[in-house]
């Protein structure tokens, strides 16, 4: 009768251990979980717009690139696409992906603008993202550093005179924050688009009562604390004209980020909130705007300095 007393403690545990094993790999791995995926994820927006979204990947990447390939920090073989458009390799926007993404899903539907605003693209698979090595994703952490290595290898393949837009999306937004005051004199404007101002914040709100153990687990596994997300550090350094974009309906990274960004900032800003835009939803909905606030930031940051 005692021993069977034990039976159900050692089956708590047990199933306590396996659902925060499957809840580290959901959240921080590029294995994720199946498991935990069948019953979490879930369908952000209609269907039209995946067939857009999917049917422009797919056009760019048909389209004439270079393969690129550098080395991260931690060893691991990151790839990156450049694809001629209108720049002549000395106007560059940089594409960066989010969380689970991957470079073409990100860029393509802003292939043909940016080549009508006179810039070739780039873009790169992230650690554990698409077809870059690596097991663990950094939540800005990893993606600003290697980002910035890839802004070293563009100066060496294209010269130093090159003029760099950086182009971020949801994690990839807090990543070119992040980078924001460390940018060399290349990098010229950023466009953040829906990102948050701190990792950490995003996943409290997700993983509840589980994220100071799941903390404490990727400060084991990964070398990196939660805390080391937060953008605010970096962007009250920067120098940079940055374009603020955000769907006031967004439900992955909530409008209030952009407002607090926004309001945060003390360089040269504008900003463009979509009223009924969901997460990443903005060139969707209302791509004239999306444009002409391109066009205007590029004009400020980057035409002068061609001209001059």
């Amino acid at each position: 009768m005692k021993k069977a007393l034990w039976i159900f403690p050692a089956l708590a545990l047990g199933t306590a251990a396996l659902f925060s094993e499957e809840l580290y790999r959901y959240t921080f791995c590029r294995s994720s979980s199946p498991l935990l995926a069948h019953f979490l994820d879930k369908k952000g927006h209609g269907e039209d717009y995946y067939q857009k979204r999917d049917a422009a990947a797919e056009a760019l990447r048909k389209r004439p690139r270079e393969r690129m390939e550098i080395r991260s920090a931690r060893g691991n073989r990151l790839v990156g696409y450049y694809y001629p458009g209108a720049g002549d390799g000395k106007r560059i926007a940089f594409f960066i992906h989010g969380y689970r993404s991957e470079h073409a899903e990100t860029a393509g539907l802003f292939y043909d603008l940016y080549c009508s605003l006179g810039f070739d693209l780039f873009c790169c698979d992230h650690s554990a993202h698409g077809e870059s090595e690596g097991q663990l994703i950094g939540f800005d952490v990893y993606e600003s550093a290697d980002c910035l290595r890839w802004i070293d290898t563009l100066r060496r393949r294209f010269g130093e005179d090159i003029q760099v837009l950086l182009h971020g999306f949801s994690m990839g937004s807090a990543t070119v924050l992040k980078m924001s005051g460390d940018c060399p004199d290349c990098v010229k404007a950023i466009v953040s688009d829906c990102g948050y101002m701190d990792g950490a914040q995003q996943l409290k709100s997700s993983l509840g009562a589980f994220y100071p153990l799941m903390r404490t687990v990727n400060r084991l596994v990964a070398g990196y604390d939660l805390k080391d997300t937060d953008v605010r550090p970096s962007l009250l350094r920067a120098r940079l004209p940055i374009l603020f974009v955000h769907g006031r309906q967004d439900r992955s990274v909530s409008f209030e980020n952009a407002e607090k960004l926004y309001a945060l900032y003390p360089g040269e800003k504008d900003c463009l909130f979509i009223d009924d835009a969901k997460h990443m939803e903005c060139i969707y909905l209302d791509a004239p705007s999306y444009r002409r606030k391109l066009a205007e930031l590029i004009e400020r940051s980057l035409s002068k300095e061609k001209e001059g």
